[in-house]
């Protein structure tokens, strides 16, 4: 059988732009292939091609040698952008692969299993393929990327694989490390208000100190304070002390019954007074 020596023959050089989109093929060594034919090749649309992988490795037949193509850019030296939306891409390594191509600038990879796991926000997802493709200026449309945005993708991937098992750590992580050094985890702080406090009660003559849920409404509060007030809820009024400002401003009346008790930044040692209509 003869073989066409498709990489030194049948070179097409003014050919800069190519549209294979939707083509049944799923071997990235038949893709390298186009390559070869268009060595100027600067845009390359694959989009909804069944490719599963940039791996030659996996794709090589018994009667193939491995030296037909030495990796999956050897034959996309002058590649400026490509599109992989909608292929069958899975996993990061991939990605890694596409690192490796020397021009690429412009990359569209959405619409992939890589994405079908829910372990990602859109956001993090984001940084995790800047992090890894340092060359890549423009990612799935959009502006470029910029400096402070690159540099946070990048700390974001630092941290992200700081915590996994040093085996599960992408070639990648470390030289990130040697870029930007070994981060301190980033402190998670809860803004949400405290949900109990404790808040001085006074009707008349008599105080109780009681825990109170701050997520409660102050109709439902009212309805709580029926027995220690002595009369319902749609006689009481309400007023708010706050004990930090208690001399400058006075009790604050609680009017809005649908309003929640955080709202009025209710902290343990401040005091409500219970008042008769």
């Amino acid at each position: 059988v003869c073989k066409i020596d498709y990489r030194n023959k049948h070179k097409h050089q003014g050919i800069r732009k190519m549209h294979f989109t939707g083509n049944p093929i799923s071997h990235w060594r038949e893709i390298c292939k186009i390559g070869y034919a268009f060595p100027n090749l600067e845009s390359l649309v694959l989009a909804e091609c069944p490719i599963k992988t940039l791996d030659l490795a996996k794709v090589y037949s018994r009667s193939e040698s491995q030296s037909e193509s030495e990796s999956p850019h050897d034959s996309f030296r002058k590649l400026k952008f490509l599109n992989l939306n909608s292929t069958l891409i899975s996993t990061w390594n991939d990605i890694e692969r596409l690192a490796k191509f020397p021009l690429l600038q412009r990359l569209r990879i959405q619409g992939c299993p890589l994405w079908d796991s829910n372990e990602y926000t859109e956001h993090e997802r984001r940084q995790l393929l800047i992090a890894r493709l340092p060359n890549v200026e423009m990612l799935n449309g959009g502006g470029n990327i910029d400096h402070d945005e690159r540099e946070d993708a990048e700390r974001a991937f630092i941290r992200y694989y700081m915590d996994k098992p040093e085996s599960d750590r992408p070639d990648r992580y470390f030289e990130l490390v040697t870029i930007h050094g070994k981060l301190d985890p980033l402190v998670n702080v809860d803004l949400r208000p405290e949900k109990r406090v404790k808040v001085t009660f006074t009707c008349g003559s008599n105080s109780e100190v009681r825990s109170v849920d701050v997520y409660r409404t102050v109709h439902d509060l009212k309805q709580k304070l029926e027995p220690f007030a002595g009369f319902s809820a749609a006689k009481m009024r309400l007023f708010y002390v706050d004990q930090d400002l208690r001399d400058i401003q006075g009790p604050e009346e609680m009017r809005f019954p649908h309003k929640q008790l955080y709202s009025y930044n209710i902290q343990t040692g401040d005091e409500i007074i219970i008042d008769c209509k």
